[in-house]
């Protein structure tokens, strides 16, 4: 990974590269309507949206990652996607604290769902923060169509994770108790 050597500088996350790695082999879990709205009925902070989360979130940060990795060397080194790849290293690692925890205790999901409101609210200036980045990176090196067209499209395949993502995260915390 191209950002390994800038994560390892950093040691409280270290562990990024392998987490990052492990989870971005799966492919994001697809969810029905009636999946995403069932997570709102009774009991299913602990029986299906906690258990169903801890698992599909560190997928869908990881290969969010992955694919900030194939950005351009000198995209990645400007400031703000420096910023951006501090926030998904966090929230990942935050994320799979979890994974061997007990469903069935309240105070584990209660942890839960404010971890998941404080990665919501670190991931609320996601938006502009890429933006920025892009324009550093233009400002820096100039404009180059075919760079442009392949930032395009990973921006349009970033937004999208990030909105199904973002939904996730609200649907839990919404109805899951702090």
């Amino acid at each position: 990974m191209k950002f390994a050597q800038f994560l390892l500088k950093n040691s409280s996350v270290a562990g990024i590269p392998k987490q990052v790695e492990r989870f971005a082999k799966f492919s994001p879990s697809p969810l029905s309507m009636k999946q995403f709205i069932d997570f709102g009925s009774a009991n299913a902070c602990e029986k299906t949206s906690f258990v169903f989360l801890r698992q599909e979130l560190p997928v869908r940060l990881a290969n969010i990652m992955k694919e900030i990795d194939f950005l351009p060397d000198k995209l990645l080194s400007t400031p703000s996607l420096k910023l951006l790849i501090s926030w998904y290293s966090q929230s990942l690692l935050e994320i799979v604290d979890f994974l061997e925890k007990n469903p069935d205790d309240k105070e584990v999901l209660t942890k839960f769902t404010q971890t998941l409101v404080n990665v919501r609210n670190r991931h609320n200036d996601v938006v502009p923060t890429m933006a920025q980045g892009v324009v550093e990176y233009k400002d820096a090196f100039g404009v180059d169509p075919v760079t442009n067209q392949n930032v395009q499209y990973f921006l349009d395949r970033f937004y999208m994770s990030r909105i199904s993502t973002r939904m996730l995260m609200n649907q839990h915390s919404q109805y899951c108790t702090l």
